[in-house]
């Protein structure tokens, strides 16, 4: 009995001071991290997630295959070790995918992508599947779509670098640098600067060509006033006829057109300070002051959204995976 509790406190010293399950007597594998932590594993659990660590693992062999290069695993005791170059809060987070219990918490991109990068080292596309749906996580999209689109596009996530490349319409084409780039091709940088200019083109578009406009928008009080100023030039709609247009309409037109050709996203022409001085403009009419809040308010939120994000759906990410 004393030797089976010296054996035990032995054990116990050997292996990560983390909980269970990664500290069970009957382990037959130790992963020793970087920063000296040890867990004590099941090769089963493991060598299911990792077909090279199943040929390194099940094969008996102490000589890695070559994607393995620099992976040593050697013999201590009963059980085989490895030592890994990753720290101990991410080998944690994977074994955690690799068992049958609760997927730990990714609190920021930093977290996903070492997790992602210490599974891709080992093999693991199915867990990582399971991964990169938290790369795609509204908070990450909103305010970091650049870092999302270059982890993505990095670890061959076709879908969501897709769906990264969209949000990062909401920022200006040029914006700050984020480390992950450095971890893709220039070309593929490239392509997603020519996705942002061609929305924006799409989108601008929409600005000085009104036949994309409901049948009923000569109803809006920028098309019926004849009390304000009146742009020198009359716009067509899709009725067939050509209107004149307030001035103050197309002022506003204009200062969306110069916001989305940075910014090439719906959100921006509600921007409040695109709207408020043709408001003011507006409010200087007798006519146009009753109607101008509610009409344009109609035509931003009901149609003019709507169309932008319509129009640059309709460009491509011209970019292979």
């Amino acid at each position: 009995m004393s030797q089976l509790v010296s054996d035990m406190s032995a054990l116990s010293l050997e292996v990560s001071q983390y909980q269970a399950p990664f500290d069970d007597i009957d382990a037959d594998l130790i992963l020793h991290t970087s920063d000296d932590a040890r867990f004590a594993v099941h090769k089963i659990f493991l060598t299911t997630a990792s077909s090279l660590l199943k040929r390194s693992l099940m094969s008996g062999s102490s000589s890695p295959s070559p994607p393995f290069e620099g992976l040593v695993v050697r013999r201590e005791g009963n059980r085989d070790i490895i030592d890994l170059a990753e720290d101990a809060v991410t080998t944690e987070r994977v074994l955690q995918y690799c068992y049958p219990i609760s997927n730990p918490i990714l609190g920021n991109l930093d977290d996903v992508q070492t997790v992602l990068e210490m599974m891709k080292k080992f093999g693991m596309k199915c867990v990582m599947n399971r991964v990169k749906s938290l790369l795609v996580q509204p908070s990450f999209l909103e305010k970091e779509p650049l870092r999302v689109f270059a982890i993505a596009y990095r670890f061959g996530f076709e879908a969501e670098a897709r769906l990264a490349a969209r949000h990062t319409l909401v920022q200006p084409i040029f914006g700050p640098f984020v480390k992950e780039l450095e971890h893709i091709p220039a070309s593929a940088y490239h392509k997603l600067l020519q996705y942002h200019r061609k929305c924006s083109v799409a989108a601008c578009s929409l600005t000085s060509d009104f036949s994309w406009f409901p049948g009923f928008a000569s109803r809006w009080v920028w098309f019926q006033c004849d009390d304000c100023v009146h742009h020198h030039l009359s716009w067509p709609l899709s009725d067939g006829k050509i209107y004149e247009v307030n001035a103050w309409f197309i002022e506003y037109m204009e200062r969306t057109r110069d916001a989305l050709r940075e910014r090439p996203c719906g959100k921006v022409v509600a921007d409040p300070m695109l709207i408020v001085e043709a408001l003011e403009t507006a409010a200087g009419c007798h006519t146009c002051r009753a109607a101008a809040y509610l009409d344009l308010s109609t035509f931003i939120e009901e149609h003019f959204t709507g169309e932008i994000e319509r129009a640059t759906e309709a460009v491509d990410l011209d970019i292979h995976f």
